[in-house]
C-alpha cells in the first residue's frame, strides 16, 4: 500500500531532499549538454528530478535565473580546465597557448552549453551581470599572461592586440559550433587545426 509519505518522498518535495538545488542544477546542466537550452522550462525540469511543478521555485526565482545557474556551472567547468598554477607559470606563452586550446575545446565539447554561455538570451541585449563577472575572470587571466610577453608598448596597443587576439580565438571556436568552416583538401580537420591558429593569434605578441 502506497502511503502519503511515499507519495511526497515520490514527487520530491524539498523536505525530503537534502540538496533539491544541487540535483536540480545538475539535471539542468545535464538537460542543457543534451538537448539545448531553449526547451528547457521550470516544469521540464521539475519531470527530469521527479519532484512538484513548484519545486524548483523554492531555489530559483524563475527560468532565466535557473539558466544563469547552468551558465555560471559552465564557466567554472571551463576554467577547471586550466590548471591551478597557469597565472605563475614559467613560460606565460605556454600557459596562455593552454589556455586558449582548452577554449577551443571545451566549446567543441559542450556546443549546446557554450550558446548558451555566449549566444543566448542571457548576453542580448545586455550581459547578465553574473555573467559578466565570470567573463572578466578568463579575460583578465589572460590580460595578465599577455602583459608578460608583450612588454615594452604601450597600454594602447597592447589592448589592440588583445582584442585581434580574442577575435581570433573566439570567432575560430564560434565558427567550428556553427560548421562554418569547410574542410578542404589541404585543410587540416578542425582538432588539427586549432593549435596552428592559436600560435598565428600569438604571433602579434612576438
Amino acid at each position: 500500500m502506497t502511503t502519503k509519505a511515499t507519495v511526497r518522498e515520490r514527487r520530491g518535495q524539498p523536505s525530503h531532499r537534502e540538496d533539491l538545488r544541487g540535483e536540480l542544477l545538475a539535471a539542468a546542466v545535464r538537460y542543457v549538454l543534451r538537448e539545448g537550452h531553449e526547451s528547457l522550462s521550470m516544469r521540464r525540469l521539475a519531470e527530469e528530478v521527479g519532484v512538484s511543478p513548484g519545486a524548483p521555485y523554492h531555489h530559483f526565482p524563475d527560468r532565466r535565473a535557473l539558466l544563469v545557474a547552468v551558465a555560471l556551472e559552465g564557466y567554472r567547468a571551463m576554467f577547471a580546465q586550466n590548471s591551478a598554477g597557469a597565472d605563475a607559470d614559467d613560460d606565460p606563452r605556454a600557459a596562455l597557448t593552454s589556455a586558449f586550446l582548452n577554449f577551443i575545446r571545451f566549446a567543441a565539447a559542450n556546443p549546446t552549453l557554450f550558446t548558451l554561455m555566449y549566444e543566448s538570451e542571457l548576453v542580448r541585449p545586455v550581459l547578465a551581470p553574473e555573467l559578466a563577472e565570470a567573463q572578466a575572470e578568463g579575460y583578465q587571466l589572460m590580460r595578465r599572461l599577455i602583459g608578460r610577453i608583450a612588454t615594452g608598448i604601450s597600454d594602447t596597443e597592447r589592448a589592440v592586440r588583445i582584442a585581434t587576439i580574442w577575435s581570433a580565438i573566439f570567432g575560430y571556436a564560434l565558427q567550428c559550433n556553427r560548421s562554418m568552416l569547410r574542410a578542404y583538401p589541404a585543410e587540416p580537420p578542425p582538432d588539427e587545426l586549432a593549435p596552428q591558429v592559436v600560435q598565428q593569434a600569438l604571433r602579434l605578441l612576438a
